[in-house]
C-alpha cells in the first residue's frame, strides 16, 4: 500500500480511538478512582501535561475575543494609511515561486496583472519543473518576467532567492503559485509601511472552499485561525508572523537578514530572524490573498506534517525575543500540541486495556467532564461568532459544520506523529489546481 495512504489509515484509526475514548469518558466506562491492581501512578505527570494542553483552548478563546472586538479598528487604521499616502508609488516586485504548477500559474499571473497599483513587476521562477509551468507563466505584458531555473537543490527558498536577486523593486511581494489577490491588495498594503514596519502580511483566505468536504473543513480551520491570530498579534505590538503568501517585505531588510533560508517552513523561519533583530511585521486585513487548500486527506496530512516538522526545528532555537511574553507564550503551542497527543495516548491505551481486562494498567488523571464541556462550549460559541463576523449570515451555515470539524481536526494525531519522519522538502510538495472537479492525482 502507498505509504501516503498508510498515514490516512493512521488518521482514521486515531478518529476511531477518539470516539471510543470520548464515549468511555462520557459513560464513565472507566473510573480512575476505582481502578484495581494499579502499581503505576501517572496522575502528577498528566496534571502537568493538562496544564500545557489546556493553554491552547484558553489562548484560542482569548484570541477570538480580541479579534471580535478589535478587527474593525485594524481595518479603519489601514484605511487611514491608504488615504494619507496615496501619492507614494515605489516599485513592487512580485515573486511567484512555481514548481510543476501548470494548472494554476496562469491564473496567478493574471491576478497580479489586475492590481490597481500599477508600478509592479512580476517575476515567475519556474524551479525544476517538468511540466508546462514555464510556458503557461508567460504573458504579453512587459512587466512579466519568467525564469526557468534548474538546480540540484530543492525548496521554495531557492526559487525565492533567485527571484530576489533579479528583482528591481524596493519592496518584495511573495505570492504562491496557487494564489490570487484582491485587485487592491498592493494599493491597500504598501501604505502600511509608513508605521515603521519592515514587512506587511495580508489576510489569507481559502479560494476553493466548496471544492469538496476536505477543503470545506480546512477553510473553516483558516477562518478560525488566520484572522483571529493575526489580529491578536497586530493588536499586541506588530508581532505578526509571515504567512508564506501575500506578504510584502522591504528588499534591503530581506537582504540584510540573510535572504530566505532553505527550511521546511521558510516563512516562519524568516519571521523568527526578523523578530530576533527587533523588526516589526504588520497585519493588513484589507489586503486579501486567496490560496488553495489540499483536496485530499493524503495531500493534507503530507503538507501539515511538513509544517509541524518545520515548527519543531524552530522550536529547538526557542523564542526570538525571550523578553517578549507574547512570543514566549506562542512558543508553548508545540508543547501544548504534543502534550495533548501524549494525554490521548495514555487515556486511549488505558481505556482499551480496561475494556479487555476489566481494570487499568495504571492510574491517571481524568479531566473533569464539566471542565471539558465548558472549554468546548465557550470555544464553540466564540467560533460561531467569528464565522458570522467573517461571513455574515453565511457564517451560521458554516457553523453547522463545527461538530464535524471537531472530529476532522483530529488529523493532528497523524500529522504530529508523521512530523518526526520528515527531514527535508523531499516529496512533501503540495500539488494545486483543485478549484474545479478534476481528478486528484497523488504525487510521490
Amino acid at each position: 500500500m502507498n505509504k501516503e495512504y498508510l498515514w490516512v489509515m493512521v488518521y482514521f484509526i486515531g478518529v476511531a480511538l477518539w470516539f471510543f475514548v470520548v464515549f468511555a469518558s462520557l459513560t464513565l466506562f472507566i473510573d480512575p478512582s476505582t481502578l484495581l491492581d494499579v502499581r503505576l501512578d501517572l496522575t502528577v505527570p498528566m496534571v502537568v501535561m493538562y496544564v500545557f494542553y489546556l493553554s491552547y483552548p484558553f489562548m484560542s478563546a482569548f484570541l477570538y475575543i480580541v479579534y471580535l472586538t478589535t478587527d474593525n479598528r485594524l481595518e479603519r487604521n489601514q484605511f487611514k494609511f491608504k488615504s494619507q499616502f496615496s501619492t507614494w508609488k515605489p516599485l513592487c516586485s512580485i515573486i511567484i515561486p512555481a514548481r510543476n504548477e501548470e494548472n494554476v500559474v496562469r491564473n496567478t499571473v493574471k491576478s497580479c496583472l489586475k492590481q490597481t497599483y500599477r508600478n509592479i513587476e512580476i517575476i515567475v521562477i519556474c524551479h525544476n519543473s517538468n511540466d508546462k509551468t514555464f510556458e503557461n507563466a508567460h504573458d504579453d505584458d512587459s512587466r512579466v518576467r519568467v525564469f526557468d531555473l534548474e538546480t540540484k537543490q530543492t525548496g521554495k527558498s531557492v526559487a525565492l532567492n533567485y527571484g530576489l536577486d533579479n528583482a528591481r523593486g524596493e519592496y518584495i511581494l511573495i505570492v504562491d503559485a496557487d494564489g490570487s489577490m484582491a485587485d487592491d491588495f498592493i494599493e491597500n498594503a504598501l501604505p502600511v509601511f509608513s508605521n515603521g514596519c519592515v514587512a506587511v502580511q495580508g489576510r489569507i483566505r481559502c479560494g476553493n472552499r466548496n471544492y469538496n468536504f476536505v477543503t470545506k473543513m480546512l477553510s473553516m480551520e483558516d477562518d478560525l485561525w488566520y484572522a483571529p491570530n493575526y489580529t491578536f498579534r497586530q493588536f499586541f505590538g506588530d508581532k505578526c508572523p509571515l504567512g508564506g503568501t501575500g506578504c510584502i517585505i522591504k528588499k534591503d531588510i530581506l537582504i540584510k537578514v540573510g535572504k530566505f533560508k532553505n527550511h521546511l517552513v521558510d516563512d516562519a523561519e524568516l519571521t523568527h530572524r526578523l523578530f530576533k533583530e527587533k523588526y516589526r511585521i504588520s497585519y493588513a486585513p484589507l489586503s486579501i490573498v486567496y490560496g488553495e487548500e489540499p483536496p485530499a486527506l493524503n495531500i493534507m496530512i503530507r503538507q501539515r506534517a511538513r509544517w509541524a516538522a518545520g515548527f519543531l526545528h524552530l522550536f529547538i532555537h526557542g523564542p526570538a525575543d525571550r523578553s517578549d511574553i507574547l512570543d514566549c507564550t506562542y512558543w508553548l503551542l508545540p508543547i501544548s500540541a504534543y502534550a495533548g497527543l501524549v494525554i490521548f495516548g495514555i487515556i486511549a491505551y488505558a481505556t482499551i486495556y480496561h475494556f479487555i481486562f476489566g481494570y487499568s494498567p495504571y492510574s491517571f488523571y481524568y479531566l473533569p467532564i464539566i471542565v471539558w464541556f465548558l472549554t468546548i462550549g465557550i470555544n464553540f460559541l466564540l467560533s460561531v461568532l467569528v464565522l458570522m463576523k467573517q461571513h455574515g449570515l453565511a457564517g451560521i451555515r458554516y457553523a453547522l459544520y463545527l461538530p464535524i470539524f471537531m472530529v476532522f481536526s483530529q488529523y493532528s494525531l497523524a500529522t504530529l506523529t508523521r512530523a518526526f519522519f520528515i527531514k527535508s522538502w523531499g516529496n512533501t510538495k503540495t500539488i494545486h489546481g483543485f478549484t474545479e472537479k478534476i481528478k486528484v492525482k497523488d504525487q510521490n
